[in-house]
């Protein structure tokens, strides 16, 4: 039988359903778990807070389009406003706004987790055939040389004149038609993402999804039968409407990590674990501007990165370093990023055409938190370490130099007093860099930890099953359980653990 999309701000759902597996959050992680027991013959239902948008749906338009795809139309930030969260709410998760990077978890990760967390089923054989699953759902390929613009170009130029290590990275676009919108969705669905791929399969082995569905506690966490009650959105998904219940026999939360741990949170389950061992896994933008043009808006945003600061197999930490990658964003995005503001900042956009900008990524100790307050209100406490500092203040040398390299005019640091940098001799200026809450832009697009895997419940929130300490049958199977950052774009990393646990699961429920 063929599931089916249920608008719940459109359609009013039954009252009290009872079904198999109840799954919370339809991006990597809970897509995946849906079709893989949905094809198994097991009763799913996907509740999914945000809309279905598709095609014309996405219609480029910065103000809308963050409102609609992005969790508190992308106004989510740490509690110090340090750091921009950016999360999908859109039926198919963070696949529908990522820039389709696609980079699996590397052998020394898992490895660091055996060793380091004890998690000794996550063995390189182990997760094999889900990695390769997850490439697969991915059609993942490198991204053609024809398909890089200039602003991808000149970051590789000057990498390559500096000769340092870089590559062109892997992708999961069909018929990609160089909008450059990808960070508010691709109106040609070009992109190979749960929307598109274990939606349709879950689909057709019967799963039902429910958007515009809000899960706001979870009863009976030790019980046969489960209850999630949920709350309806209105049909632009700012205001909760109607309260359902749910009961499930099985309840599988992937709701991206600062989510799935409010949820427990919110619900007074699991240990004193949940909620902590936070990575953001922080970015930081960095802009050039040249004499020509770049246009950096048009075609793919990000498809190229700089190597040569990597540390794939850190001793402590697994993947560690630095990471400098090209990006691109709309209009919106890159005037709020900016330094400057008024009359200066309109004449500072004219220069947009000619502007080349990157990310640098950092791979982060686990040392967040989310909490829930009294009045319900979400917390992000999280705190840009030293170390960590040290490392950004390298990562803005080296792309400055990149870029340098590359012929750029200038190369503009955003700090309260913006920092130019013309020439090599410039570079100092960066050791000077204070880093002062709310005052750079650090975004944060790859969240993990809050319910760590670990094989005893005095290490983390989930053993390495993903069940939650002290539940029967709640599990966690997105990014939540990563005890480290699990790559540079954890899209496919979220795949595979979530093919590994659903089959996991899959042996140990009753025919």
């Amino acid at each position: 039988m063929t599931g089916q999309i249920v608008d719940l701000s459109a359609t009013r759902a039954a009252a009290d359903a009872v079904v198999d597996v109840l799954v919370v959050g339809s991006g990597c992680g809970g897509a995946t778990a849906a079709r893989t027991l949905a094809q198994a013959g097991r009763d799913v239902l996907v509740l999914e807070e945000g809309g279905d948008f598709t095609g014309r749906q996405l219609t480029q338009r910065d103000g809308a389009m963050y409102d609609q795809l992005y969790m508190d139309r992308a106004g989510r930030s740490t509690s110090d406003l340090s750091i921009s969260v950016m999360q999908g709410r859109v039926l198919g998760g963070g696949g529908v706004i990522n820039t389709c990077d696609v980079v699996p978890i590397g052998d020394a990760t898992l490895e660091t987790w055996r060793r380091r967390f004890g998690l000794t089923d996550f063995t390189t054989e182990a997760l094999a055939p889900h990695r390769a699953r997850a490439l697969r759902d991915l059609a993942a390929t490198p991204i053609p040389e024809a398909a890089l613009n200039a602003n991808n170009r000149l970051l590789r130029q000057g990498t390559e004149a500096l000769g340092w290590r870089g590559e062109v990275m892997l992708n999961n676009r069909l018929g990609c038609a160089g909008l450059g919108t990808c960070l508010i969705g691709c109106p040609a669905n070009a992109k190979r993402n749960p929307r598109f791929v274990a939606i349709p399969q879950a689909l057709e082995a019967g799963a039902r999804f429910w958007t515009r569905a809000r899960a706001l506690r979870l009863e009976g966490a030790s019980g046969e039968l489960k209850t999630v009650e949920l709350g309806v959105l209105d049909p632009r998904g700012h205001r909760v409407g109607e309260h359902l219940r749910v009961r499930a026999r099985t309840v599988i939360l992937a709701a991206n990590a600062i989510e799935s741990a409010a949820l427990l949170i919110r619900s007074g389950l699991g240990n004193e674990h949940v909620g902590r061992h936070l990575s953001l896994q922080p970015q930081l933008p960095i802009v050039a501007r040249f004499d020509h043009d770049v246009i950096a808006f048009r075609g793919i945003p990000q498809a190229y990165g700089v190597t040569e600061f990597e540390e794939p197999a850190h001793p402590e930490h697994g993947w560690w370093g630095f990471r400098i990658e090209s990006i691109s964003g709309t209009p919106g995005i890159v005037g709020t990023i900016l330094p400057w503001l008024g009359e200066v900042g309109k004449e500072r956009m004219r220069d947009y055409p000619r502007f080349a900008s990157a990310l640098q990524l950092f791979p982060d100790e686990p040392s967040g938190r989310v909490r829930v307050e009294r009045s319900g209100r979400l917390r992000i406490d999280y705190t840009l370490g030293e170390e960590l500092l040290g490392r950004a203040r390298a990562a803005i040398k080296a792309s400055a130099r990149i870029y340098l390299a590359a012929g750029a005019r200038d190369v503009v640091v955003v700090a309260p007093e913006p920092l130019l940098i013309r020439r090599e001799s410039d570079l100092g200026a960066v050791d000077g860099l204070r880093f002062e809450p709310a005052t750079m832009p650090w975004i944060s697009a790859h969240q993990q930890g809050t319910v760590r895997f670990a094989p005893s419940q005095a290490d983390g929130g989930a053993d390495p099953a993903g069940q939650v300490y002290g539940t029967r049958g709640v599990y966690v199977f997105d990014s939540s359980g990563f005890p480290t950052s699990s790559s540079s774009h954890t899209m496919a990393p979220i795949l595979t653990v979530s093919e590994h646990l659903s089959q996991r699961l899959l042996a140990t429920l009753p025919s």
